[in-house]
């Protein structure tokens, strides 16, 4: 079913360079920006219209409904914008008249903005890039971030306060910026149902902290780490897996933890600190400069705790501990239900018991 462009009031600044014809009041109605820099004049939105034409343009304010494009090329500014939409994706971006043509749509972050999707919090009909050097909190009932085909994380700070799965789209490819995900699913998920596709995670730079329920990095396809910083955290004391690929692919060296942790607790190794935001069970670290086969230590709260071995070693389908996590058996998606391993000592780092740690409460 088709979506509204349910915009109560923004304002919306045409900064590029093409002419719009579009009839006062739609979203296309901004006048061209004059040649000297100073900014085009605003043009408050009351109508219920898409962005058809192709263009930059620059939303702040608050902005009740959905912003709709329908363009092939586009680049929103989010220029200290918080949009909100209830029923639906809050940007979205989408043909429209069922047209066929490739879709291109940057988000360009500038200031600190939010966004509030009753569906994803924004969602690319093709291809997505997040760019810019601004911020960007996201609330979604679905993914924080979707494409229909390729998303590309450049820059900015994006943090998913909450969704389903935070990241998803056929190729997947974080190349800078930092992102932190709150997922009650999947935190990145590559995924697609089209014949011939391969789906892929690819993750060269930036600085990444995925929170999940589920798997953590999941791609149905392959997996590649060559860069950047990545934290992945996971909250699912059954079947969930810090890095879940079909085809493990070019890996760095990586630490990878199994245990029962609080939210507040503190790890910390080989230099990197985190404070979690939430219970964890399982953890896997990418950090730039780590050896393969070399043992690191890990302090807990401050106080040493495990001493664990780097590895690029990721085998398909599952996650590891610091110090080896219990998981053998079958791939659910693959051979059925994951048999039953009994509950797991907390602490479990391969041996040794943490004192004073219960069971973490179900993954949500």
């Amino acid at each position: 079913m088709k979506r509204f462009f349910c915009i109560a009031l923004c304002a919306l600044l045409l900064t590029g360079c093409a002419t719009t014809n579009a009839a006062p009041g739609s979203a296309d109605s901004a006048t061209q920006a004059p040649a000297t820099d100073a900014p085009a004049p605003a043009v408050a939105v009351t109508g219920s219209s898409p962005i058809t034409k192709d263009g930059t343009y620059t939303l702040t304010g608050v902005i009740d409904g959905q912003v709709l494009v329908t363009a092939s090329n586009v680049t929103l500014i989010l220029d200290n914008a918080a949009i909100t939409c209830a029923d639906g994706s809050a940007i979205l971006g989408d043909d429209g008249d069922g047209q066929k043509s490739l879709q291109n749509l940057t988000v360009k972050l500038v200031g600190k903005s939010s966004v509030s999707g009753g569906a994803h919090g924004v969602q690319g009909k093709d291809n997505l890039t997040i760019t810019g050097d601004g911020s960007l909190d996201v609330t979604a009932v679905k993914d924080g971030l979707h494409a229909g085909d390729t998303l590309n994380f450049e820059g900015g700070t994006v943090n998913v306060l909450s969704s389903y799965e935070g990241v998803e789209a056929a190729y997947v490819n974080l190349l800078g910026g930092s992102l932190t995900t709150h997922a009650s699913d999947d935190g990145v998920n590559a995924a697609c149902d089209r014949d011939g596709v391969v789906p892929s995670v690819v993750i060269s730079g930036g600085e990444h902290y995925i929170y999940s329920g589920s798997d953590g990095i999941d791609s149905n396809g392959t997996l590649d780490i060559s860069g950047g910083t990545t934290f992945v955290l996971i909250n699912a004391p059954r079947d969930g897996q810090t890095f879940d690929a079909d085809i493990p692919g070019s890996f760095l060296p990586h630490l990878t933890l199994s245990g029962q942790f609080s939210a507040g607790d503190t790890l910390a190794v080989a230099g990197f600190e985190v404070t979690l935001d939430t219970p964890v069970t399982a953890a896997a670290l990418v950090l730039p400069g780590l050896a393969d086969g070399e043992s690191y230590g890990v302090k807990l709260n401050g106080s040493d705790y495990r001493d664990v071995t780097a590895t690029v070693t990721v085998q398909p389908g599952f996650g590891g501990g610091f110090g080896g996590g219990n998981r053998g058996g079958a791939r659910p998606d693959f051979d059925g239900e994951l048999p039953d391993f009994g509950e797991r000592a907390p602490g479990d780092f391969g041996g040794g018991t943490r004192p004073g740690r219960g069971a973490p409460p179900p993954a949500t």
